[in-house]
């Protein structure tokens, strides 16, 4: 009986390892997304778009077509590779069932790293479709988070890559520029879907847009013009040509599920030092001793931020203390701005301009009623239950709250050069430096 039993046993071990993966699937079954894109429909609710490799091992030509489907058809778009499918649907799963109605694979979104929704659609809210996502098991919380100007099918066509062959890589390296240039937040799905439900600071989103470059003029000018900061412009208003026509430059700004207003390069800059997210920028600033020229200042944080919020007569006073360092990496003028007298006029003069824009920054936010600097956390330590916080609205009152800022700046290195020398023509004359 002993023996039957353990037989019995190893038939059953046996059978079961044998079944194998009876419900595996493979990788030519599947359609793996790259992007998800959601906009206002024409003729139903909304407009969805897909980004699909071809998966045929090379890269293609340009073409379109339509396909039937519910909802007034689809239209598919190929370009280097990659196909970028729209279709109008009355919800996002009902979409994907509908895509899969004419497609040979089935969609699968592990893969998934661009979320993008329209401008259009997100200033008439996304609460209502932001949380259908984090019920698919596929749809991951760490996608980047997308606003964009103008069509999503247009951006998500646009959105190639033109230094090497492999998108999720180039998606993946674009993102991770934010740390180098501090112009835009990588801002993850599931940070904004939590953000919209806790009440001590509110969402925001990666600013982005198709830029069709006709704002760069042929030709060659005079190089006048005021003093401009490289931030001081919004995604799809930079003046250049070449490379992807997809840029990422600013942030979006919500207030619950609606979006209110957006920031430019460097009021995003200012924003991500006031949350003590900021990491590295160039910077250029005025010449203190040469007005027409600019200095440019590799901008780094020094120290994690500093916040002390106190309330009198229940208002919120906040005291802001940004810690920064830097090194010098271009003088336009021959001013010797390294020697220990000239620095701290220099330092003072970065001081300044990041305090402006500090200060910008913190009232155009309160102007829109939206609290993105994340200042409720350290204000709700003050409360002694949650009922007491959320009783108080914190993100109704910020718009009230006194907010005083100020920043350290220290210049730690000159780069290669010691000292600004004066450089002299044949003539004898002296020649500024370019």
């Amino acid at each position: 009986m002993r023996r039957f039993v353990l037989l019995l046993m190893v038939l059953i071990i046996l059978m079961t390892a044998l079944t194998s993966c009876y419900d595996a699937r493979e990788v030519t079954e599947w359609a793996y997304v790259y992007s998800i894109g959601m906009e206002k429909g024409v003729t139903d609710k909304l407009r969805m778009s897909v980004q699909i490799p071809t998966m045929t091992g090379g890269q293609g030509g340009e073409g379109s077509g339509a396909m039937s489907g519910g909802g007034g058809g689809a239209d598919i778009q190929e370009k280097n590779g990659y196909l970028t499918i729209t279709i109008d649907c009355p919800s996002f799963y009902s979409g994907v069932n509908m895509m899969n109605s004419f497609l040979p694979r089935e969609i699968n979104y592990m893969h998934t790293k661009y979320m993008v929704y329209s401008e259009s659609l997100a200033r008439e809210g996304i609460d209502t479709y932001i949380n259908a996502f984090v019920r698919g098991r596929q749809i991951r919380r760490n996608l980047y988070f997308i606003i964009t100007k103008g069509s999503v099918s247009d951006f998500l066509k646009e959105n190639i890559p033109v230094l090497g062959t492999a998108l999720s890589k180039a998606q993946e390296n674009m993102m991770a520029q934010e740390k180098n240039t501090g112009f835009f937040d990588s801002v993850r799905y599931g940070h904004v879907l939590n953000r919209m439900k806790t009440t001590y600071s509110q969402p925001i989103a990666i600013l982005a847009a198709v830029n069709d470059f006709n704002k760069f003029k042929e030709g060659e000018g005079d190089g006048g013009g005021e003093f401009k900061t490289s931030g001081d412009y919004y995604a799809g208003e930079l003046v250049r040509k070449g490379g992807t026509k997809v840029e990422f430059f600013g942030t979006a700004l919500f207030n619950g599920g609606k979006m209110v207003g957006e920031l430019n390069g460097d009021e995003t800059r200012a924003m991500l030092m006031a949350r003590g997210d900021f990491e590295r920028g160039f910077y250029v600033v005025e010449d203190p001793k040469a007005p027409d020229k600019i200095i440019t200042v590799d901008v780094r944080k020094q120290k994690t931020r500093n916040v002390k919020v106190r309330f009198e007569e229940g208002m919120p006073i906040i005291d802001l203390k940004v810690f920064l360092e830097g090194d010098i990496l271009a003088i336009q003028s021959t001013v010797d701005y390294e020697s220990k007298e000239l620095k701290p006029i220099l330092e003072e003069a970065v001081k300044k301009q990041i305090k402006s824009q500090l200060d910008k920054t913190i009232k155009k936010c309160q102007k829109l009623n939206t609290e993105v600097f994340k200042f409720g956390f350290i204000a709700a330590t003050h409360f002694a239950t949650i009922q007491d916080w959320e009783e108080y609205n914190w993100l109704g009152t910020f718009k009230d709250a006194q907010v005083n800022t100020e920043v350290e700046f220290t210049i730690r290195r000159t780069g290669t050069m010691l000292k600004s020398s004066e450089i002299y023509s044949s003539e004898g004359e002296k020649s500024e430096t370019k």
